[in-house]
């Protein structure tokens, strides 16, 4: 081969690989705002409301999924309150030797900043509305795996998540048509681990469990019991109950009946939980075991 042929066949190379390099940077670069656009677009179709994030940081050298400001709106214009569900922190460490496997193995999620509206009129209410919907995508997927024939595979991803946190989580409890006011501040204990079978669990059954989990707090804290917060929820009741407690929820039990008779008793309750939160049980009162909830009135 020539000398100038030579030359020219490494230029090509060259040319190849800084091309790859460049590809792979931009695609790296890229991939916040992919993620971001894909959020934006799909959530909405499972929770059937407008969801909306400030930002969303990926690192995919470590498995590091990072997202700000996650806003779930209300589910109808009839609500006034600024939104329903703002997840101010979101962070998941991913297992990467599985993020090519049909089931992607999250070893921890950590959701902080938590702020909720519950806007009710004792028959439903914003959460109501937006879990019903989850309910639904959820028992379709079952129907449709119930149909698959023997030996059909179902293409669609599942997960693994071992551990679920929710921390500093606020819920303000209001009349439907009114302003929030102060928030709740209550404690949900680590949820999980989900999806540890061969099957995994769907992203839909992994929502309804999250949200499982706020609505049974912020029905407990209007005043409702765990029953109530069930005959809502459904299965996924069974599996939050056990990790919401909040001295909040212990401070509305003497009011819970007189919040059935009209709608505008929901935040009078919220007011005489709060008050009953800075005048509460002592800690020597608190059971072994129990996870008290704090005291601090939280921001939206």
């Amino acid at each position: 081969m020539s000398k100038k042929k030579s030359s020219l066949l490494v230029k090509i190379v060259l040319a190849v690989v800084i091309l790859i390099v460049v590809l792979f940077v931009v695609g790296i670069l890229l991939i916040d705002p992919i993620a971001k656009n894909a959020l934006e677009k799909g959530a909405p179709l499972v929770l059937g409301t407008n969801v909306s994030v400030e930002r969303i940081h990926i690192e995919p050298f470590n498995g590091r999924v990072e997202i700000t400001n996650l806003v779930i709106d209300n589910p109808k214009e009839s609500y006034s309150s600024e939104y329903a569900i703002k997840l101010g922190d979101i962070v998941a460490d991913v297992n990467l030797a599985t993020v090519t496997k049909k089931k992607i193995h999250i070893e921890e999620m950590r959701m902080k900043e938590v702020n909720v509206n519950y806007e009710t009129n004792v028959i439903n209410s914003n959460l109501q509305d937006i879990l019903d919907n989850v309910k639904k995508l959820d028992s379709s997927e079952k129907t449709e795996k119930a149909e698959e024939k023997p030996g059909e595979e179902s293409e669609e991803k599942t997960l693994q998540v071992d551990v679920i946190e929710l921390d500093n989580v606020g819920v303000s409890v209001l009349a439907k048509g009114a302003k929030a006011g102060l928030p709740i501040h209550v404690t949900i204990d680590p949820m999980g681990p989900y999806g540890e079978g061969e099957e995994g669990i769907t992203p839909v059954g992994l929502t309804m469990r999250i949200l499982g989990a706020i609505v049974t707090t912020a029905i407990k804290a209007g005043g409702g019991t765990v029953s109530e917060a069930a005959s809502t929820v459904g299965t996924a009741a069974a599996d939050a109950a056990v990790g919401v407690a909040s001295s909040a929820v212990e401070a509305s039990k003497n009011v819970a009946n007189d919040a059935v008779n009209s709608a505008n008793q929901a935040v009078g309750q919220a007011a005489d939980a709060l008050k009953g939160l800075f005048g509460g049980a002592k800690k020597d009162d608190a059971k072994p075991g129990d996870a008290a909830a704090q005291t601090q009135p939280q921001g939206n």
